[in-house]
């Protein structure tokens, strides 16, 4: 009890501005919290953004196969696998690009019979590079392995057009005319397949309305290279070490497929940077703000602190006098600022979290990176409290200084007059 009389009292007119100092730590806490957990939620969604964009993955590809267009759609023909794009990707020039890269041999199965047809694409991957890409949700069985020989991994839908399933085959006619025989060890429910060919034929596809290939067959490497009877690649994508490296990386491939003018690198990192400068420059207008209202705020606080430390020197000054020492003397000043600023910051906190809005669209030019989801979080908790600590710190300074530099008699006579 004694000790709480010590803090609290005696405040007179200068408890008044105490709690004024109050009031004004809490609004600044609400303020800040509340843009910081904006920028925090907006960092999110950029995050996001990057996530499903990419920006980091360049694509190389060959010009489009035009016999792909003139497949035939009846008759009694042979079946047939044609590549998307032509082959003239060496693997050795994209071997110096510096990043991840991950090959493809992208191929059309072609099956005529009658007035009936079935068109297949069969993409001939590097397992674990492609899943860093794409996205495969196996239904049943497994995906494929590296070691993996004359294995298949389809979708629901093609399984369906070949009427096979876990376990059955099909054949694959290869380039020197004998079929190919594939396992089937995987089924697919999902397939996102990372910048996929157009789709220009009828085929089976998981997503029917989709312009891109939404379906396939995949086989490793080494079988594609069996059924196509070559190394030369059709498409590949390079992944860079960050997406601010994508320029130079860039450069190094046109470089390299310089005499290749139907070879072509496409990135997506320019774009990406455009779409969300825009962004960044309302996220930094919220960082403004915020720091704007810790300064000022802050510094206001602290000068109504600063008065109350101030008014109250003579006690502490007694306080020394009657034996207290000097951690208890200290301990008696910064109870008031710290009951402070802890109200402040808690009440202030709490309002930014109840009256910042759930969900809410972030007002940007050209960005459109879905709703932002404000977010409380440690660091952000951390910061309000160190802007509270700070104001009671510069309040309190000058008293102490002051009591520091004087001795008790002094300081008591001083006070005194």
């Amino acid at each position: 009890m004694i000790w709480a009389k010590l803090v609290f009292g005696g405040f007179g007119r200068r408890g008044f501005e105490a709690i004024v100092a109050l009031g004004v730590l809490a609004v600044a806490a609400a303020i800040v919290a509340g843009a910081m957990m904006v920028i925090e939620g907006a960092k999110g969604a950029m995050a996001r953004a990057e996530r499903e964009d990419r920006p980091d993955i360049i694509q190389v590809k060959s010009r489009f196969n035009r016999a792909v267009f003139e497949t035939p759609r009846t008759g009694n023909l042979p079946p047939l696998t044609l590549p998307v794009y032509e082959p003239l990707i060496d693997p050795e020039k994209l071997g110096a690009a510096a990043g991840i890269v991950v090959v493809r041999q992208s191929l059309l199965r072609n099956v005529v019979a009658g007035e009936s047809f079935l068109n297949l694409y069969i993409f001939g991957i590097e397992p674990e590079k492609e899943t860093r890409v794409s996205v495969f949700s196996v239904g049943r069985g497994r995906f494929l392995r590296s070691d993996d020989g004359a294995a298949a991994v389809l979708d629901h839908a093609s399984a369906q057009a070949l009427g096979v399933d876990l376990g059955g085959s099909f054949p694959v006619r290869k380039a020197d005319g004998q079929d190919l025989s594939l396992t089937v060890i995987g089924i697919l429910d999902r397939l996102e397949l990372r910048y996929a060919p157009p789709r220009t034929i009828d085929a089976p596809a998981l997503s029917p309305d989709s312009s891109y290939v939404s379906s396939g067959v995949f086989v490793t490497l080494h079988t594609s290279e069996e059924i196509f009877g070559r190394s030369t690649l059709t498409d590949a994508l390079v992944i860079a070490p960050a997406a601010r490296d994508v320029p130079s990386v860039v450069d190094g491939l046109r470089e390299a497929f310089r005499l290749e003018p139907a070879v072509f690198i496409t990135e997506h990192y320019g774009q990406f940077r455009r779409k969300v400068d825009d962004f960044a420059q309302t996220l930094a207008l919220f960082a403004i703000i915020g720091a704007s209202t810790a300064v000022l705020a802050g510094s206001f606080a602290a000068n109504l602190l600063h008065d109350v430390y101030a008014d109250r020197r003579r006690q502490y000054a007694m306080l020394l006098a009657i034996g207290f020492s000097p951690m208890q003397t200290t301990m008696v000043g910064i109870g008031v600022g710290i009951a402070a600023a802890s109200a402040g910051t808690i009440i202030g906190a709490l309002a930014a979290a109840g009256f910042t809005p759930r969900h809410f669209a972030m007002p940007s030019l050209m960005a459109d990176l879905g709703t932002i989801e404000p977010r409380f979080n440690g660091f952000i908790a951390a910061v309000v409290v160190g802007m509270a600590l700070a104001a009671v710190a510069l309040g309190i300074a000058p008293t102490a200084w002051w009591l520091h530099r004087r001795s008790v008699a002094g300081a008591l006579s001083e006070e005194g007059r």
